[in-house]
């Protein structure tokens, strides 16, 4: 077999395979149940015509392999909590989130997104501060960077970043400051989103 032939193979090859790891409509769609990847939503909410629309793309499932549509966070209220394990406001704000998650009880989906991060420290946190709600992850940054470009601010270098999306999947609020504590999250939800949660 000549050299070019083998070149030729090799080629077709490597294509099929970088192919075969792209994610496909079938991944998006089909969205695991679990504390893992988003849960569909009994019914979605109506939807709001303010702010600006989330990026159209895929997002990978933090345990892997499989890939939501980013317009299914806007099935029902979502606060999309953008953190790093090498963040250390993000660390001391996740069990806010976690207890807010718990009084929301299905009144508002709180949505981890694991920033530029290696799994491994990424688990660590989870499994440290007890997280339960659903994480995705954008190792590369795709993601963040085009939630950057649809909010106008650089969520994608300065976290945490916290963004308030309305039914419709729509961006309304963005938030970056401080760590957020339970209290906080609560007022910007009731001003943002119109859903007051009980302490």
């Amino acid at each position: 077999m000549s050299r070019f032939v083998v070149a030729a193979l090799s080629t077709v090859l490597a294509l099929s395979a970088c192919t075969a790891a792209a994610p496909k409509a079938d991944d998006v769609a089909a969205a695991p149940t679990g504390p893992a990847c988003l849960s569909p939503v009994g019914s979605p909410s109506p939807a709001v015509t303010g702010g600006k629309p989330l990026p159209a793309m895929a997002v990978r499932c933090f345990d892997g392999g499989r890939y939501v549509d980013a317009a299914q966070l806007g099935a029902a209220p979502t606060i999309l909590n953008l953190w790093g394990s090498y963040c250390e406001p993000c660390r001391t704000e996740l069990p806010a989130f976690q207890r807010f998650v718990t009084a929301a009880a299905g009144k508002v989906r709180v949505v981890g997104v694991v920033v530029k991060d290696s799994p491994a420290r990424a688990q660590s946190v989870i499994d440290d501060k007890q997280l339960t709600f659903p994480m995705l992850e954008d190792r590369d940054q795709q993601f963040s960077i085009a939630l950057s470009q649809t909010v106008g601010k650089p969520v994608s270098s300065a976290l945490p970043a916290t963004l308030f999306v309305a039914p419709g999947g729509r961006v309304v609020y963005t938030y970056q400051g401080e760590a957020l504590d339970e209290q906080r999250i609560r007022e910007l939800t009731a001003q943002h989103l119109g859903i007051d949660v009980p302490a």
